[in-house]
């Protein structure tokens, strides 16, 4: 068996691969096998792995556009969720701060550490794919460079080499990062991993296939009148037009629950559904 997540090793996906790897469960003892883009980690399924750990929302930065494109389109569902703690560091080839010169640091990361960022001044903002990258590319370019990585990268820069370090330069003490277990075909009941044997959560697709006047409002009273909570609404382009959205919910409710049964009724009577997953 094989779980695709976004190498090299040391990241953060790297990071919740191994947690769900080495827990009980449906991917217990997993290879786990590395990508350098999500989209070629989310390809990755079914022919290549036969799971995948992606992450798809930040509690500061909210969701990854790449991973919510690809489940309107992908033959994929959500087995589970898990939320990371993420903490990150810099560090670099300097003496003090002043005389950093250039700065590498992950896509991701770079939205999650603004703060820092933004006071370094003049500095040259290098993008990377990887934490990991970051880490090497500064390694590699020398005096003057920096890199921003998780916490427990730092163990991995030589203090020799990239003797300054500052902890902690997240925007948010409490930042954290949503991930998803991801598996071919779609969701079933049966395939749920939850606490307690109870789902706790239900993720939709609402697809706009026929824009009109109304339809978001249509869609949310089937929720509203049944009681049940949206933890998450989120608009993603349709590609058709301006103004023309599929969307993403994440409902507070088993897909075995009678009133959310009643709602997929409902949802279905006006436009079409897709379930991604139903998990605790």
């Amino acid at each position: 068996m094989k779980l695709a997540t976004l190498g090299p090793p040391g990241t953060y996906s790297d990071v919740v691969a191994t947690m769900y790897q080495q827990q009980p469960g449906v991917v217990f003892g997993a290879r786990l096998v590395y990508y350098s883009h999500l989209q070629r980690c989310l390809q990755a399924l079914p022919d290549e792995a036969d799971y995948a750990v992606v992450p798809i929302e930040n509690i500061s930065e909210g969701f990854v556009p790449v991973v919510l494109d690809y489940l309107v389109t992908a033959d994929l569902h959500i087995v589970s969720e898990h939320y990371q703690s993420i903490e990150f560091s810099a560090c670099g080839a300097v003496g003090e701060l002043s005389e950093c010169k250039r700065l590498y640091v992950q896509f991701v990361a770079s939205g999650q550490c603004r703060d820092f960022i933004d006071a370094l001044g003049d500095v040259e903002i290098l993008t990377t794919q990887s934490n990991s990258e970051s880490l090497l590319l500064a390694a590699e370019f020398g005096q003057g460079a920096m890199a921003i990585v998780p916490n427990h990268l730092l163990a991995d820069a030589a203090a020799d080499t990239m003797p300054w370090r500052q902890t902690n330069v997240h925007d948010y003490s409490h930042n954290a990062t949503r991930f998803l277990l991801l598996a071919p075909g779609p969701a079933q009941v049966e395939d749920v991993i939850v606490e307690d044997g109870v789902a706790r959560k239900t993720s939709l697709m609402v697809m706009n296939d026929n824009d009109r006047p109304g339809l978001l409002e249509q869609v949310l009273h089937c929720f509203s009148t049944r009681r049940l909570n949206l933890s998450s609404i989120v608009s993603r382009p349709t590609g058709q037009g301006f103004g023309q959205y599929h969307f993403f919910m994440d409902v507070e409710a088993s897909l075995n629950n009678i009133a959310m049964q009643g709602a997929l009724r409902a949802l279905q009577q006006i436009t079409r559904v897709k379930v991604l997953g139903c998990y605790g």
